[in-house]
C-alpha cells in the first residue's frame, strides 16, 4: 500500500495525520520536561500538553514513519491520539469534518449580530501622527438628514431577515465633534436608532465625548471605544488637536464621564516603540480610578499595534511586528502586575482556554467584510469594513442617492475564507488565522482570496509561557 505523506501503518490499521495537528513549545528556553510542549488540533478541538519524546513520535508519523516499533506503550499512546482527534482513519474522515464543522462556523456567524459602521464625516478635529486614514479626503463635510433616513430605510430592507439584530456603530473621521450641525445630526441618527430597535456603538476620539452624554444617553449603547496612548506627558505627542493643543485631560474627563453614567467603555491604545514602556503607568492611572474593577462588561481594554496598512508612516522605526508587540506586553506584564490586570492577551485563543476549559470553534475566516461588518458614509457609498471605507476602489455599491449594489464583488468578499484561498487549504494553522485581513491581503498580493499570513505559533508559544500555570491547572487537556 502506498501512503500519503502523512499518513503510516499499524498492522492492519492506517491512520492518517491531521493536516491540523500543531505542535508548539512553550516560550524559548529548553524544551524539556512534561508541559514544555502543547499539541493542539483547532478542528477537533484537541488540546494537551507533551513531553520531548512524545513530540518526536508525533513528528515522525507525520513524516509518515512509526518510529517506534518495539515500544510496549505504542498503541496506547496511538489509541489515545485517535481518541483525541490527532488521527484519522483516512483523509476522507478528516474532510467530512471540516466539512461538519464548517457548517457549525457559519451558524455561530450567523447567529451573531452585524455591525453596521455609519460615517457622518470623514473630518476629524485631531492631528493624530499615525493616522492610517490620510491621504483620503478630509473635507469638512456632513451627513444630511435626508441622507440618515435613506440609511435606515436601507438597512431595515436588506437586514430584515438575520437572525440577530444588528448593531450600529458611529465611525469616522471623528463622529463627536461638538459643532452645533453635528450634535443635531447625530441626536437625529440617536433617535432614528432607539425608534427602531438598534444598539448604537461609538468609535471615537474622546475629545469631545463630555459634550455628548446626553445625546447618546438618549440611545441604547453598545459600547463606547475610546483611545487613550498613554498617561498624559505621552498621550499628548501622539494625539493632539490641528492646532497641537494635547488632548489627554478633556478624553479622560470624558471617558470618567461615561463610566459614571454606565455607559460601556472599550479603552483602547496604539501601541508602538514610542509608548510601549508607558503602558504600565497608564495602567495605574486606570486603576486607581477604579476602572479595573468595573469588569469587561463596562470596561474592557485593547491593545492595537500601530502599522503601515496605505500609507507610510512617518517613523517606520517605530512600528512593531505582532510578535514583538506581544512578547514586550509579556515581559512587562511580569515586571509591573497592574499591566497583567489592565489587560488579558488573547494570544489567539490560548486566554479562551484558561477561562473555559477549550478551544475556540474552527475559524475558517477572521475577515468580517460584508459578511458581518458593512460601512455605510455621508456620500451614500458601501464599503466592507473600517480599512477600506472611503477609498473608491473599495465601494461596491451605494444606498443613496438610489440603491445599486455590485453583487459579484460582494460575493467575492462573502465567499473569501481559508478553504478558498489556496496558499490556506493545506496550513495547519489556517483554522486559527482565518486567513487574515482581506484589504491587507489584496493591497499585498492583488486579491481578495488570497493569504494575510500571522504569525500564529510564535503568539500560541506566547501564550503558553505567559499563562502557563493556569493550563498547567487544567490537567493536559
Amino acid at each position: 500500500m502506498i501512503l500519503p505523506p502523512s499518513a503510516h501503518q499499524l498492522g492492519e490499521l492506517v491512520m492518517y495525520y491531521s493536516k491540523y495537528n500543531i505542535v508548539v513549545g512553550k516560550g524559548e528556553g529548553e524544551k524539556d520536561g512534561v508541559g514544555a510542549w502543547a499539541v493542539m488540533n483547532p478542528l477537533t478541538g484537541a488540546f494537551d500538553l507533551a513531553a520531548e519524546d512524545e513530540v518526536r513520535k508525533l513528528e515522525a508519523m507525520k513524516a509518515g514513519r512509526y518510529p517506534w516499533p518495539d515500544d510496549a506503550e505504542a498503541d496506547s499512546f496511538v489509541a489515545y491520539l485517535i481518541e483525541r482527534g490527532y488521527l484519522f482513519s483516512d483523509v476522507r474522515e478528516e474532510d467530512a469534518l471540516v466539512e461538519e464543522k464548517e457548517a457549525e462556523f457559519q451558524a455561530e456567524l450567523a447567529a451573531s449580530p452585524a455591525q453596521i459602521l455609519l460615517i457622518p464625516t470623514y473630518g476629524c478635529n485631531l492631528a493624530c501622527k499615525y493616522c492610517f486614514q490620510k491621504g483620503m479626503d478630509h473635507r469638512p463635510a456632513l451627513i444630511e438628514p435626508e441622507v440618515v433616513d435613506a440609511f435606515f430605510a436601507h438597512i431595515d430592507r436588506k437586514f430584515a431577515g438575520e437572525e440577530v439584530k444588528p448593531f450600529i456603530t458611529l465611525f469616522g473621521g471623528e463622529p463627536l465633534i461638538a459643532s452645533r450641525p453635528q450634535k443635531e445630526i447625530i441626536s437625529y441618527i440617536a433617535g432614528q436608532a432607539r425608534e427602531k430597535g438598534y444598539e448604537l456603538a461609538v468609535v471615537t476620539n474622546g475629545y469631545d465625548l463630555m459634550e455628548y452624554l446626553d445625546i447618546l444617553g438618549t440611545a441604547r449603547i453598545k459600547e463606547i471605544q475610546v483611545t487613550v496612548d498613554g498617561p498624559a506627558a505621552v498621550h499628548d505627542t501622539r494625539r493632539f488637536t490641528k492646532a497641537g493643543k494635547g488632548t489627554w485631560e478633556r478624553i479622560m474627563a470624558g471617558v470618567d464621564g461615561a463610566v459614571r453614567r454606565g455607559m460601556p467603555i472599550n479603552f483602547r491604545v496604539v501601541v508602538d516603540r514610542e509608548n510601549l514602556k508607558s503602558l504600565v503607568e497608564l495602567a495605574s492611572l486606570v486603576d486607581e480610578k477604579g476602572w479595573l474593577d468595573l469588569g469587561p462588561e463596562r470596561f474592557k481594554t485593547q491593545l492595537g499595534r500601530n502599522y503601515e496598512l496605505f500609507e507610510c508612516y512617518a517613523t517606520p522605526d517605530h512600528l512593531l511586528s505582532q510578535v514583538d508587540l506581544w512578547r514586550s506586553v509579556v515581559e512587562l506584564s511580569r515586571k509591573h502586575p497592574v499591566l497583567a490586570r489592565f489587560h488579558r492577551p488573547e494570544f489567539k485563543g490560548i486566554k479562551h482556554l484558561v477561562d473555559t476549559g477549550e478551544m475556540y470553534l474552527a475559524s475558517f475566516d477572521t475577515c468580517p467584510a460584508f459578511k458581518k461588518e458593512w460601512v455605510y458614509d455621508l456620500y451614500g457609498g458601501i464599503y466592507g469594513c473600517t480599512a477600506s471605507c472611503g477609498r473608491d476602489e473599495y465601494r461596491v455599491g451605494t444606498f443613496y442617492p438610489e440603491s445599486v449594489e455590485d453583487e459579484k464583488g460582494i460575493t467575492e468578499w462573502q465567499e473569501r475564507n481559508v478553504l478558498h484561498i489556496p496558499e490556506c487549504r493545506d496550513c495547519e494553522v489556517s483554522l486559527i488565522c482565518g486567513g487574515g485581513c482581506g484589504v491587507v491581503a489584496r493591497e499585498k498580493h492583488g486579491s481578495v482570496l488570497s493569504p494575510d499570513c500571522r504569525p500564529i505559533k510564535e503568539l500560541l508559544s506566547l501564550g503558553l509561557d505567559y499563562y502557563g500555570d493556569s493550563i498547567a491547572a487544567l490537567g493536559g487537556d
